[in-house]
Order: structure tokens, then C-alpha cells, then sequence
């Protein structure tokens, strides 16, 4: 059964979508799910997966039925461990397609009994070069491009997803052996002592691997709808059109069910994409330029001036008993204060989902709101 976390407006549910890669019919489902059983909204999440919230007590059956039908709950045993991402832009704005790595290594993660051994914030990260996930502090990371693939420092034998997929969960088993002699108790590769070297070695030795020359220093630079990247937003973070596709921003990493319907219209043979950083990828599509117009109305962010790349906040009132404001409601006021500054909103002092880049820090206090960073 999906487990379900309770919160102050009830319960939530975590929907993993490795790679971030979600389908007109999931999408579609998803809708259905947050109107009838939630609070008729979804949330993105820092990790390219969507959260349902303010389900009842006895939402886990029929979501776990349903979820499973569209296939995205294919092992209850490793649900938790089924965190992947994946460069977001990849094969739409230069570099490899990574979405068939994505498909096999969830495949084969879900067929290996022992990985769901595996903790739940154990994170893998296929990156297709720019380095947008890679530097996400991912456990197992593969650099994937054209001439070959390369898995925490070591050259992958082959092309194929099935070689990479190969090294990446060599590398899983080994965190798994070396914890085991530590107590089991770690977390996360980096938690251990000498950790990533110790799991790189174990698994040259396995495989008969060597260690991968340095990568270059060069990279792909995704571009904003006009060409050229922002200077004050985010690096790597574009906005609007690339190529055929269109990057949207959802509001505070939140999407409404009629916003989730729209995207399952939009999205063709190719899924959608959300990223780590709360937007929505759309490939492949006949009018990029006309669909950012028709987003922007509906509540989208669609450029790089969009107050929705710069502000994030935590759930707030009234979903978190913690909180001691609506963050949600006040989180754009304070975006607007600061339009050229990375701004995180707290309902408290435990400062939820702040990202590491945040340049003013807001957090509501039991007498206001206190400000930090300007």
C-alpha cells in the first residue's frame, strides 16, 4: 500500500516520477485524483516528483489502485527508493535523449530485491552533459554524451542504457556492502567514511573499470525564450521556449487540477518532463510560441522575469501545524519586493524546502515576519 504522511490539512501522498517523466494519461489521472480525493491541487517537488495533499485517512487503496494501473507504482517494495532525476532538457536542446537510460534503470531497480534496501533519500542523477543535475548531490551520478558515459568517475564499457544502468546499480550494491560493515546505518553515500572512493573502488574491481578521464569544462547553456539566459535568473533554469519544447513554471511548485488537465492535452508521443526546480517540460510541439501565450493566461510562469522562478515557500498554514502564517499568500508580495534576488518564504523557523541558492530568507515569526539576506 502507498503510505501516506499526515499533515494538518491531512494526509499527503508522494508520487515518484524517475526522471520526472509523466505521460498525457498519468497526467490526466493525477488531475482526477487531486479533485476527487485531495485538495484539488499537485505539488512539485525538488526532486522531479508530485505530491497529493488533504486526502482522507483511507486514500492509500484507491490510490495505490489507480496508480498502479497508469504505472506509476510498479514495486510497493521500492517505491521509496525510486528517486531518479534526469536532466530535464535532454535530446530537445542538444545532447543525448536520456529518457530510455530513465525506463531501464527504474526497470531494473524495481527487479533487484536487495535495492530496496536502499534509504529514501538515496538519489540517482542522469545528466546529460550540462551538469544540471549532476551537481545536485546526487549518490550515483552518470554524465551521459554522445562519445560515451561515465558513473561516479568511472568509464562506462559501451553506449547502450543497459551498460550505464549496469554500473549505476553496482554502484547501489556497493553503498549497500560498505554500509553493512559501518552498522548499516547511513544515509546517504557521502555518510560514510571515505564513502564515494571506497564504492568506486569496489566497483572497478567488480566490473573491471578505470577511472574516467576529467570531464570538460565546457557545457551546455540552455537559453531563455529569447536566445539568450537572464543574467538574474538561475542558472540552467530556462524559461519559455527551447527548441520545440516549452519549459513552464507552476506557481509556487503547486498545480491546480484544471492546470494539470491542460497539460495532459498538450503533451504528445513524448512525455512531459517536471524538473527539479518545480516547472514542466512539454516536447515536441507544433506552436511553442503559441502554447507560452495561452500558459501565461492560465497562471503559468513563461520567461525569465517570472516572479515564480525566483520565490519559493514552504507548505504554510493551513497545511503544516508548524507554521505560523500563509506563506503561499504572502510568498509573491515578497518576490516582488526583491525581483532581482532568490527568495525562500518559512512558516518557522525549520525552514522547509529552502534551497541552498536562497539570497533572502523570510520567515514568519510569532510577532511577523523576519527578513534575512538584504
Amino acid at each position: 500500500m502507498l503510505r501516506l504522511a499526515e499533515a494538518a490539512d491531512g494526509y499527503l501522498a508522494r508520487i515518484r516520477l524517475p526522471g520526472g517523466l509523466i505521460g498525457a494519461g498519468q497526467l490526466r489521472m493525477l488531475a482526477r485524483l487531486a479533485a476527487e480525493l485531495g485538495d484539488g491541487r499537485a505539488e512539485l517537488t525538488s526532486r522531479g516528483n508530485v505530491q497529493l495533499r488533504g486526502l482522507a485517512a483511507d486514500a492509500a487503496e484507491p490510490l495505490t489502485d489507480q496508480l498502479a494501473r497508469a504505472g506509476l507504482f510498479p514495486s510497493p517494495e521500492h517505491d521509496r527508493v525510486r528517486n531518479v532525476l534526469a536532466s530535464p532538457l535532454a535530446g530537445l536542446d542538444g545532447g543525448p535523449d536520456l529518457t530510455a537510460i530513465v525506463r531501464v534503470l527504474d526497470a531494473a531497480l524495481c527487479a533487484r530485491p536487495r535495492l530496496a534496501e536502499l534509504p529514501g533519500r538515496f538519489l540517482f542523477a542522469v545528466d546529460d552533459g550540462r551538469g544540471d543535475v549532476a551537481g545536485l548531490s546526487a549518490d550515483v551520478v552518470a554524465r551521459v554524451r554522445a562519445d560515451g558515459a561515465v558513473v561516479n568517475g568511472l568509464a562506462v564499457r559501451g553506449t547502450a542504457a543497459e551498460d550505464v544502468v549496469t554500473v549505476m546499480l553496482a554502484c547501489a550494491e556497493a553503498f549497500l556492502d560498505v554500509r553493512a560493515t559501518e552498522g548499516g546505518t547511513a544515509w546517504r553515500i557521502a555518510e560514510l567514511a571515505d564513502g564515494a572512493e571506497r564504492v568506486r573502488v569496489a566497483v572497478a574491481a567488480r566490473l573491471g573499470l578505470t577511472a574516467a578521464a576529467p570531464p570538460p569544462s565546457t557545457s551546455l547553456a540552455p537559453a531563455g525564450s529569447d536566445g539568450s539566459t537572464a543574467p538574474t535568473a538561475p542558472a540552467d533554469r530556462p524559461v519559455g521556449v527551447v527548441g520545440t519544447a516549452a519549459v513552464l513554471l507552476a506557481p509556487l511548485g503547486r498545480l491546480t487540477a484544471d492546470q494539470l488537465t491542460w497539460l495532459a492535452d498538450r503533451t504528445g508521443e513524448r512525455p512531459a518532463r517536471v524538473t527539479p526546480w518545480r516547472s514542466v517540460v512539454l516536447p515536441d510541439l507544433p506552436d511553442a510560441a503559441g502554447l507560452i501565450r495561452d500558459a501565461a493566461g492560465l497562471g503559468f510562469g513563461v520567461d525569465a522575469t517570472s516572479l515564480w522562478l525566483r520565490v519559493t515557500a514552504c507548505a504554510g498554514r493551513p497545511g503544516c501545524a508548524s507554521a505560523l502564517a500563509d506563506v503561499q499568500a504572502d510568498a509573491a508580495a515578497f518576490a516582488a519586493r526583491w525581483p532581482d534576488r532568490i527568495v525562500h518564504v518559512s512558516g518557522c523557523a525549520r525552514h522547509c524546502g529552502r534551497p541552498a541558492a536562497t539570497q533572502v530568507d523570510v520567515t514568519a515569526t510569532s510577532e511577523g515576519y523576519q527578513v534575512a539576506g538584504v
